[in-house]
């Protein structure tokens, strides 16, 4: 078969796949659904596959937070399964989330092979294939999913993932809107939304979505942090410091990891010139995570303003032993070898740091990675 006539029967199967489906949908639910068919479909148009390769490439091997809740096993219009059946589907399913992906693909193998396919095992090749980072392969596998008529929120987050690590944020957009019709109420499919919106500099659009999420969920402290990313870039700083506020106390409630809850006000301060104000936050932030680069790099230039040098390389080393690629930290400590004496130092520094930047030239933008572990 030509790639030609390859590309017409994957766009016609989508079509038939997705026409019983539509038609239980709302007609708002219908277009959405029907512009994602269309999408994915345009996806594997010839010749696109290696752009969408390259993409996956330049944005790196970040891991997008859009599973946050488990697939569903049991779907309706799935064949009826036994119990057994069910139990060996579950432990395949927590084979991949703790990351043994060898044990479940021989798993799935060998449940294919003696029962045959369902809804449920294509799924899961999905999702195997997308913690393998084979991102274009499990969006192929997806196609399928969404041709069996499946009311499955999961399925469009998965699709939804794949998509923002091969850059193809019109898919990725497209699978969210259309979880939102299926599932209003899922704080996290608007967060999501959201969170892409940001990403793109959208940040109008962003904040309606974000907004969303924390109506429903007031807890979530990701969306927190990101409503206050959105509401900076919307110069409502005096609000994105009460979303700030907000997601502190929440995480020192829950327990939540990261730095960002503390970094995110202490950056906005830094950038009011109150650095004074903005040093506790980052302090804190140093110490939920000493291997926060931004942290590390927003203090030392805090220590060389009030002449600490000393604390400031200190700071800086830290950073260059987390990252020796990171080239913000190269390009101040050669500033501050220089104020030291330490001229020749200084000199190989700055030389690193032009170095790393021609090589950052062609990166995307960096809240894009945000989304993986705010």
């Amino acid at each position: 078969m030509t790639n030609s006539l390859r590309s017409s029967a994957l766009r016609s199967r989508i079509r038939t796949g997705t026409f019983r489906f539509l038609c239980r949908q709302s007609d708002a639910s219908r277009r959405s659904i029907f512009r994602l068919a269309q999408a994915i479909a345009k996806a594997f148009r010839p010749g696109l596959v290696t752009a969408l390769l390259s993409a996956w490439v330049l944005s790196g091997p970040t891991t997008v937070a859009l599973g946050g809740e488990e697939a569903h096993l049991g779907q309706r219009g799935a064949a009826p399964s036994s119990a057994s059946d069910n139990r060996i589907l579950s432990v395949i399913d927590k084979l991949v989330d703790a990351g043994n992906l060898t044990a479940a693909r021989r798993m799935l193998a060998e449940e294919v092979s003696s029962r045959g396919e369902s809804y449920q095992t294509i799924f899961l090749e999905a999702k195997i294939l997308f913690r393998e980072k084979r991102h274009l392969e499990s969006l192929r596998v997806l196609e399928r999913v969404l041709a069996l008529n499946q009311h499955d929120v999961e399925a469009y987050k998965l699709v939804a993932s794949n998509a923002i690590l091969l850059n193809r944020v019109d898919i990725a957009e497209q699978a969210l809107k259309s979880a939102t019709q299926l599932l209003p109420n899922d704080y996290l499919v608007f967060f999501h939304l959201g969170a892409l919106y940001y990403t793109e500099s959208r940040f109008l659009s962003a904040q309606p979505m974000l907004e969303k999420s924390v109506s429903l969920n007031p807890d979530y402290v990701p969306a927190q942090l990101f409503l206050g990313l959105t509401l900076e870039e919307l110069a409502q700083e005096a609000s994105a410091m009460d979303c700030y506020h907000r997601a502190i106390e929440l995480a020192e409630r829950s327990g939540f990891k990261g730095e960002q809850p503390y970094l995110y006000p202490g950056r906005l301060l830094y950038r009011q010139n109150k650095r004074e104000e903005s040093l506790p936050y980052l302090q804190k932030a140093a110490k939920a995570n000493p291997q926060s680069c931004e942290t590390l790099c927003l203090l030392a230039r805090i220590h060389a303003t009030e002449g600490r040098e000393t604390d400031a390389v200190t700071a800086l080393n830290q950073c260059v032993q987390a990252d020796p690629k990171y080239s913000e930290a190269h390009y101040l400590l050669s500033r501050a070898y220089v104020k030291q004496g330490r001229t020749e130092e200084a000199a190989k520094e700055l030389v690193l740091f032009q170095e790393l930047r021609k090589l950052e030239q062609n990166r995307k933008d960096p809240r894009k990675n945000q989304r993986a572990n705010p």
